[in-house]
């Protein structure tokens, strides 16, 4: 069951009582489940049982046995409850034989008939000993069947259910189940009931090898929507790679989904939208798995697992250490007790000693002188090797952390914003949720993650939901509701007309590609190529859907995923148009109903005047007007188009703001909303209220805009202020005049470090060339470093960290050096250097300012095509150097 991911095992023929399987399988009890039944005084060929996996095993409530040869499993779930028989009925031979097959027969037929009445699904896992094959044949033939042959007639006929081979296998009578000398044949099955098999996934038949039986293995994997809080913490997933697929591959994909497309016609016959989407889902599921002769994919694929949301991956090495120090803990125990077995683990311990050359001199598990001392070596050995492996993993994340960030600098900035300004990853995480007990009515907190799951997937699926019924419209909405004389009526002629292949093919060529699945696993690639055939039977289908009303039942199971707003979302611009004409439709009924009935608040200056009953905008409506009576006449007319609506109001998010602040009273106000009627506490007059993305009051007091952009304003400045100072940001800006903050718009232009190291520069040129305050204030900064530093020169030329060494030994000049160091002149000067920008007197002779001396220049081009620019100067007989700079040309 293990290797072959079998979760529920049905044995037949074992001959094991349930005193003895509790004995026999003891090994296995934490992981399985085991229920036999058995009758002692019946002849050989009785005993059937279960083996069940642990995760099921939870959901069995009701086990009931029969004559040893009938064995039935009850599996209670949250939403529905699914019935598995267990059922070996032997070939006939004595007249006591066919009254136990009546028997049996009849006990099977009995309880289908309660399920069936029940609505609770069922499987039957049968051995009947009969050819399915030869009973269609007798049939076909106008021969009556046998009546031992009967029980496939009442599943066919009476109960309608499924045998899964014939189903998913084009031709079932090539496959055998069971193969002994007198000849082969298939009388293993598994029948399943109508509400199952549109969750059937795969189908196989395979040769037990695990022990001796003449019997094969027959298997079906189903696809359990209700049962996702109760699965396996590891999940598969496969991911399609579409984009290495060729013209060929994906017209033999059309050929073999059309093939699979006829087979699932012939065998369900669909006349209903579900049976008829069954066909379409099955046949695409089908071709994309299928293999070719070579046995590879047709559609190039790869199965993913993980464990939750984090799959945590160990090293080798760690499982090893684990192994060690649980072999340890087991050796120490076995020294008490000296039953304890661990032999399995014992021998994993030697392995690993023998790939580091140690040896472990206890020969046997059972020996009581246990060498816990060479373990303990051995784990030392792994424990310093893991210590490496983990040092030189962390040392790897951190380069390759580096390597992105780098190339983030360049292409994606804003993650590097992000990074900067410390913005908060939002994430929704559900760890407790409060559930309301109906029949106590006593709230319950939930903090197990399964109970959290299933609260909260109940919670999405019904807390809106509306029966969808013929509305009677009141009499106080017939004239709003009627239709409107001025307009031509046969523009609606064609709305509900039959929609054509064109238009599908049009809506499907619009289907968005890499996108991931639904719980039907179908891709938009995978509909985007289906052939003609299969796209007229889903026009077919959606044709149906308009004319009944009704969606095939897997439509209404998708992924929920909370997904939190990036930011706090105070704009009415959804991106999208469809969504606020939509509503705004919907919506106009009540608007205009509001309108007629004159209950509004007037606004009038002179000869103009202005009534406003409501304004609304999507789900967000305000009523406007001059007294408590004329609003709860609004709301009224508001609560009944609510209810014709089917929509349903949150009260507890109802809001009411009074004009007159003066007599403002904190005590609810009680309003009829309707039938209803409800409390409400107003808003205090400086209290803000939001409406559409804007704060107001009714004081018209600004103090808590201004309160929101101090707060904006401070949190921007203190994550700037501590940031430290990288290799990404430009040095020695702690000690200049002015900090640059670029403007976060302005990343796509040009690149930030460059951007900084041109407005370093540039302000440099300009201070030195200034003729005013600034200048002269340069010129003496510079005279004193030449002074202090005992320069030959200006600093300007050939500035060196030599030259702040040289007087260490006195304690007075070496302060001294250091504030000279730190200066934001010296600074700049070692940054024209670092970039090889520099500064050289030649010629010789003194040049007046009108001439020009060039500096030596290379600099890579940026890979924006944004280069540094570059310098030339200019030295009069005063000493002063005028700079010039310009920006170099492609």
């Amino acid at each position: 069951m293990i290797s072959k991911d079998i979760h529920i095992l049905a044995l037949q023929e074992i001959s094991v009582r349930k005193q003895n399987a509790l004995f026999m399988f003891k090994k296995f009890s934490h992981r399985f489940r085991f229920i036999f039944d058995n009758d002692p005084s019946s002849l050989r060929g009785c005993g059937v049982g279960f083996i069940i996996d642990r995760q099921f095993a939870r959901h069995v409530s009701k086990s009931e046995g029969f004559k040893g040869r009938y064995l039935s499993i009850t599996l209670s779930f949250r939403h529905f409850s699914m019935k598995i028989f267990n059922v070996y009925i032997k070939s006939k031979v004595t007249s006591a034989d066919g009254q136990l097959i009546a028997d049996l027969q009849a006990k099977l037929t009995t309880n289908l008939r309660l399920n069936d009445d029940q609505d609770i699904h069922s499987i039957v896992l049968s051995d009947f000993n009969l050819s399915y094959e030869k009973y269609r044949q007798k049939l076909l033939q106008g021969k009556s069947p046998s009546p031992q042959e009967a029980i496939f007639d009442k599943l066919d006929n009476e109960f309608h259910f499924v045998d899964v081979t014939a189903l998913l296998e084009s031709d079932a009578s090539k496959f055998t189940t069971f193969d002994a000398a007198v000849g082969s044949s298939r009388i293993d099955y598994i029948w399943i009931s109508p509400g199952v098999f549109n969750n059937i996934l795969s189908h196989r038949i395979s040769v037990v090898d695990s022990f001796t039986t003449d019997h094969k293995l027959v298997s079906a994997s189903l696809l359990m929507p209700n049962l996702s809080q109760h699965r396996s913490p590891t999940n598969h997933k496969t991911v399609f790679n579409f984009k290495d697929m060729s013209t060929e591959q994906w017209d033999e994909y059309q050929k073999y989904v059309e093939l699979r497309f006829t087979h699932y016609n012939d065998k369900l016959k669909p006349t209903e939208v579900n049976s008829k989407w069954t066909s379409i889902k099955l046949a695409i599921q089908d071709a994309s798995r299928y293999k070719n002769a070579e046995n590879e994919y047709l559609i190039p694929q790869r199965t993913c697992s993980f464990r939750g949301s984090h799959r945590i991956h160990f090293s080798p090495l760690y499982e090893k250490l684990r192994t060690i120090l649980k072999c340890i803990k087991a050796c120490r125990k076995a020294l008490k007790r000296p039953s304890y077995e661990f032999s399995d683990l014992y021998k994993e311990s030697v392995e690993i000693a023998i790939s580091y050359d140690t040896t472990l001199t206890v020969p046997f598990a059972s020996d009581s002188t246990f060498n816990v001392i060479k373990l303990m070596e051995l784990k030392d050995i792994l424990t310093i090797e893991y210590n490496n492996d983990l040092r030189e993993s962390q040392l790897q994340k951190i380069k390759e952390a580096t390597i992105i960030r780098e190339s983030n600098l360049d292409g994606n900035q804003g993650k590097v914003i992000k990074s900067v300004m410390e913005h908060e990853v939002r994430s929704i995480v559900l760890d407790k949720v409060i559930d309301t007990d109906p029949t106590t009515n006593v709230d319950v907190l939930l903090t197990n993650p399964k109970d959290i799951k299933r609260k909260v997937n109940d919670h999405f699926q019904h807390a809106a939901q509306s029966v969808n019924e013929p509305k009677i419209i009141p009499q106080e909405w017939s004239d709003i509701f009627e239709p409107k004389h001025d307009i031509d009526a046969s523009i609606y002629d064609e709305l509900m007309a039959p929609s054509s292949l064109e238009e599908l093919e049009a809506h499907i060529h619009k289907l968005p590609v890499g996108k991931a699945a639904g719980p039907s696993r179908i891709h938009n690639e995978f509909i985007k190529h289906l052939p003609v055939s299969l796209k007229s039977a889903l026009l077919d289908l959606i044709n149906d859907i308009f004319i009944h009303q009704q969606f095939p039942v897997d439509w209404n199971f998708a992924n929920l995923y909370p997904i939190p707003k990036p930011k706090p979302w105070c704009c009415i611009d959804q991106g999208e148009v469809i969504s606020p004409l939509l509503w705004c439709i919907y919506f106009d009924p009540l608007l205009t109903k509001l309108e007629q009935m004159q209950k509004g608040y007037k606004i009038s200056d002179g000869s103009t005047s202005i009534h406003v009953p409501s304004k609304a905008y999507m789900d967000d409506t305000t009523i406007i007007t001059d007294s408590k009576e004329n609003l709860e006449v609004l709301l009224t007319a508001a609560d009944s188009f609510f209810e014709l609506a089917s929509i349903k109001i949150n009260y507890d998010k109802v809001e009411l703001l009074l004009r007159n602040d003066s007599a403002y009273d904190a005590s609810p106000i009680n309003l009829s909303f309707g039938d209803k009627i409800i409390s409400i506490v107003p808003k205090s007059p400086k209290e803000n209220i939001r409406i559409l993305g804007v704060y107001f009051n009714v004081a018209r007091c600004p103090k808590y805009n201004l309160r929101l952009i101090r707060d904006e304003i401070i949190n921007f400045t203190s994550m700037i202020k501590k940031k430290d100072v990288t290799d990404k940001i430009i040095r020695f800006a702690a000690t200049a005049p002015n900090i640059i903050i670029t403007n976060s718009f302005f990343y796509g232009l040009i690149n930030l470090y460059q951007r900084q190291l041109e407005e370093k520069i540039t302000s440099f040129m300009i201070q030195i060339n200034n003729p005013g305050l600034l200048g002269i204030i340069t010129n003496l900064r510079l005279n004193n470093i030449q002074h202090v530093l005992s320069l030959l020169r200006s600093p300007l030329f050939g500035l060196t960290t030599d030259d702040f060494t040289q007087y260490r030994r006195f304690k007075t000049q070496k302060q001294l050096m250091k504030r000279v160091k730190k200066s934001h002149l010296v600074n700049l000067i070692f940054l024209l250097q670092e970039h090889e920008l520099s500064i050289s007197e030649s010629p010789p002779q003194i040049p007046s300012r009108d001439d020009n001396i060039s500096i030596s220049f290379d600099f890579e081009r940026g890979t924006n095509n944004n280069t540094l620019k570059p310098v030339f100067a200019a030295i009069d007989d005063r000493d002063q150097v005028s700079f010039h700079a310009f920006k170099l040309g492609n």
